[in-house]
């Protein structure tokens, strides 16, 4: 705007030349920040917006910092409480006050009344609570501790377990028992007993340093193989458990039910086994065959043997019937038992000497082989006494 002096007569434009109306004016920055790191001394800036920490104004430059020209902000955030004039409210006060009322006035004497604690105020019933606590009570005092039901450090014998007590090392009530009687190894129970069927889950039932098994019923019970999709078996494995023998009991179609009582040793060599019709078996050398009804032939077991020599078992265990081939001179000696018999045909075309045990022959001696043909000796025992026959020569 324009006015016209009254002692000039002249037209001013406020808007005048800052420049030339302050000595040491440069120009305006936008915010303190912006002001120039190098000014010289007694250069005046004009800060346009004020910024955090720094009002707009007009600044100069000391020599060594920049100077505010105007009076500052000030509130009560600016006063010291230790201030004597003008002074504030204290902090404490602000406190103070804030836990007054609205509509106290006037003088208020609060030394009786008590600060909110941090967790909270109280509410109804809890004074009754700590009216319960007797005086001077604290964890230490063994009357307080055992009046309020607990126990003390001193009173627990165990007190390491029950500071290291594991809920998965215990029993408990739902399964059936309690901790303080719970099994922490079955082997703990030296009556064990189950009460439902044993299921091994896949694995093996087994005892160690090489000790026995033992399956002991009670009275008359029995051990019994029960059955399941086939009759009850055993099965007999070899040791690498790679293939074994199966002992089988007759199928529910038979309805057998019978008992075999087995022999009460383990029998001679060659014997049989056989039953007295009640089930009780024994074994035999001579059994007794009174009805053969055969609906085929009687086939003797026939061996061909070369080049026989030196010593020579006359066993029926290698054919009743055996064709022997001499390599060399033979000595013959007795594998036979009671009522075993051997067909001999003999092949000795060099003359080879062929000696006998101890035995009887049909003839009163011993037969010279033929070198030529083949020799036909029939050897048997009755009793102890072993006989021989030369039946002739096969030509």
């Amino acid at each position: 705007m324009a006015y016209d002096s009254t002692h000039t007569g002249q037209t001013i434009d406020d808007a005048v030349t800052k420049a030339t109306d302050m000595p040491g004016f440069k120009t305006e920055v936008a915010n303190y920040a912006s002001l120039p790191g190098s000014p010289s001394t007694g250069d005046v800036y004009l800060v346009t917006t004020a910024t955090t920490g720094y009002d707009a104004g007009f600044y100069r430059y000391s020599g060594s910092a920049w100077v505010y020209m105007g009076n500052p902000r000030q509130d009560a955030d600016d006063i010291d409480d230790t201030s004597t004039t003008h002074k504030f409210v204290t902090e404490g006060d602000l406190t103070t006050l804030s836990n007054t009322s609205g509509t106290n006035t006037g003088d208020q004497d609060l030394s009786s009344y008590q600060l909110q604690p941090s967790e909270g105020a109280f509410v109804n019933g809890d004074k009754t609570k700590l009216d319960g606590i007797s005086t001077g009570a604290n964890v230490t005092n063994t009357s307080t501790v055992t009046a309020a039901g607990a126990l003390m450090d001193s009173e627990v014998t165990n007190l390491a377990q029950v500071k290291a007590f594991d809920s998965s090392d215990y029993a408990t009530s739902a399964q059936g028992t309690k901790a303080d009687s719970a099994l922490q190894d079955l082997s703990d129970d030296t009556t064990p007993q189950l009460g439902g069927n044993l299921d091994v889950n896949g694995n093996d039932i087994v005892s160690t340093s090489n000790a026995d098994i033992d399956l002991a019923a009670n009275g008359t019970g029995s051990v019994v193989v029960r059955g399941n999709d086939t009759s009850g078996k055993l099965v007999l494995n070899c040791e690498n458990n790679s293939h074994g023998v199966t002992i089988k009991g007759p199928p529910h179609s038979a309805a057998a039910t019978y008992t075999l009582t087995l022999p009460n040793d383990d029998g001679a060599a060659n014997g049989l086994m056989q039953s007295n019709g009640s089930g009780v078996l024994s074994f035999t050398n001579a059994p007794i065959v009174t009805t053969l009804d055969m609906a085929g032939a009687i086939q003797e077991k026939a061996v061909n043997t070369t080049s026989v020599t030196g010593s020579t078992a006359l066993d029926p265990a290698n054919g009743t019937i055996q064709r022997l081939t001499f390599s060399g001179a033979v000595g013959f000696t007795d594998s036979l038992v009671d009522g075993e018999s051997i067909t001999l045909i003999i092949d000795d075309g060099s003359g080879n000497l062929a000696t006998w045990p101890t035995m009887e022959w049909v003839g009163g001696s011993a037969p010279t082989l033929d070198t030529t043909n083949e020799h036909i000796i029939v050897v048997w025992k009755v009793n102890s006494t072993l006989y021989g026959m030369a039946s002739g020569v096969a030509s």
